[in-house]
Formats: structure tokens, C-alpha cells, sequence
């Protein structure tokens, strides 16, 4: 099936546990699903299928697959995590608050990230605008997320779950 421009269009069932976690995905960051079903399968493919259309990609798996499947682990788990913040976010405003004194501390400490700077311009700008950095799969997102200010928001069993889980 194509548009009306030419573009393949792709139909997919998905079962309702996952469209109903799409939805809330889609709710939480403000994106359409097609936005975010691209944008999903276009890193898992990365690098790993070459087509007639792209010969320049390389077939089968890149020299740095291995590296790369243990960082996406690292990323998707990071998110994972800063979902679950994001729910406690949500019931408890409160934690703002929290997320603005650990940047305090750590500066009084002697630690400083350009990153301390943008938490708290996103932190100023309410729970919402708070959740979506949280939630939002995309590399920016990923980099702040590198340096959290919402370290012990979750408890050490909360944190020992995402650890723990199976891989995929």
C-alpha cells in the first residue's frame, strides 16, 4: 500500500497490551504514533539489514553491533527508569524540589554539567514540560538523562527491578 505521494504504508495488529502502551507513550510526549513506530523501528534496524535501495549500509551486523545492542540496553533501561520517576513525578510535584537540591548539593560539591543548567530551566517549567523530558525517547532527552537530578527518586528494590529484568 502507498500514499498519495508515494510513500509505503505499513499495517500493523498490535496486540492491546502494547497498543495501550503506545497510546500513553503517544500521551505523554505529545507525538503521533506513526512518529514514534518510525522513529522505534528505525534504531532497532540500524545498522543491521543493508537494502537494494541504500548498498552503502552494510549487510548483517556491524563490527560495533555488539556495543551498540549493549548501549540501546543501557539507553532503554535508562528510560525505563525515568518513566517510572515520572509517575512518582506526577503524584508528588514535590519532587521537583528534590531534583533542584541534588543539583544544589553536587554543585556545592564541586560538580558542574552544562546539563545541571538545562534540568533546571526544565525543572522551572513544571511537572509537564518535566514528564516529557523524562519520557521522551529522543537522543536529547537520552543525553540529559545521563545526568538525572532525580537520583534516589526510586528506592534500591525499585531500581534492582530494571537491573534484573531479562534481556531482550
Amino acid at each position: 500500500m502507498y500514499d498519495d505521494g508515494g510513500a509505503p504504508i505499513l499495517s500493523v495488529r498490535l496486540p492491546h497490551g502494547l497498543e495501550a502502551r503506545l497510546d500513553r507513550l503517544c500521551r505523554e510526549t505529545g507525538k503521533t504514533r506513526s512518529r514514534i513506530v518510525k522513529e522505534v523501528l528505525g534504531r532497532h534496524l540500524d545498522g543491521f539489514v543493508a537494502t537494494e535501495a541504500d548498498p552503502m549500509v552494510p549487510s548483517g551486523p556491524r563490527k560495533d553491533a555488539k556495543r551498540l545492542s549493549g548501549h540501546t540496553r543501557i539507553e532503554a533501561r535508562s528510560l525505563a527508569m525515568h518513566r517510572a520517576i515520572a509517575g512518582k513525578v506526577r503524584k508528588n510535584p514535590r519532587l521537583l524540589e528534590a531534583a533542584r537540591e541534588n543539583i544544589r548539593r553536587w554543585r556545592r560539591q564541586g560538580v558542574d554539567v552544562t546539563a545541571f543548567a538545562e534540568w533546571e530551566a526544565i525543572l522551572e517549567r513544571g511537572v509537564a514540560e518535566t514528564v516529557h523530558v523524562l519520557t521522551d525517547p529522543s537522543e536529547n532527552a537520552a543525553r540529559l538523562r545521563q545526568s538525572t537530578p532525580f537520583t534516589g527518586v526510586l528506592t534500591p528494590k525499585e531500581r534492582r527491578r530494571f537491573f534484573e529484568a531479562p534481556r531482550s
